[in-house]
C-alpha cells in the first residue's frame, strides 16, 4: 500500500492562487486567502484576503476584499476594508474606499478615495 500524498497547500497556508501572463477570467472571483493577477479579469472580486494586481495585471472590476496591492493596470469601484497600496507601477482609474491608503512616488490615480475611519 502506498503512503497517501501530503494535500496541496491552500490559499490560506500562504501559496497564493494566480491568474497567470495570457490567461483572462471574467465573471466573479470568490476566494478566501491571497491571490495575484499577471494576467486579465473582468467582472467582479470578492474576497476574504488579499489581491494583488502584479506589474502585467489588469483588472477591470468591482472590488471587495480586506487588502488590495497594485503594480499594474486597475479600472473600477473598491471597497477595501484595512488597505490600499498603490506601487509605483500602478496605473488606477477607480474610486476607492478604504481606512488606510499607500501611494508609491511614480504610481498614477485618478477618481475620489474615502479613507475615513470605518470606511473599510
Amino acid at each position: 500500500m502506498r503512503p497517501a500524498s501530503p494535500a496541496p497547500a491552500s490559499p490560506e497556508a500562504g501559496d497564493p492562487s494566480a491568474i497567470g501572463p495570457g490567461a483572462s477570467f471574467e465573471g466573479c472571483l470568490v476566494f478566501r486567502g491571497s491571490t495575484l493577477v499577471e494576467g486579465r479579469l473582468t467582472g467582479k472580486v470578492v474576497a476574504e484576503g488579499r489581491l494583488e494586481i502584479g506589474p502585467q495585471g489588469w483588472v477591470q472590476a468591482e472590488i471587495e476584499v480586506d487588502e488590495l496591492v497594485v503594480a499594474g493596470h486597475l479600472e473600477g469601484e473598491v471597497h477595501a476594508r484595512e488597505r490600499v497600496e498603490l506601487l509605483a507601477t500602478a496605473r488606477v482609474t477607480a474610486n476607492l474606499r478604504t481606512p488606510r491608503l499607500a501611494l508609491a512616488e511614480g504610481c498614477r490615480f485618478e477618481g475620489r478615495c474615502d479613507t475615513e475611519p470605518g470606511s473599510g
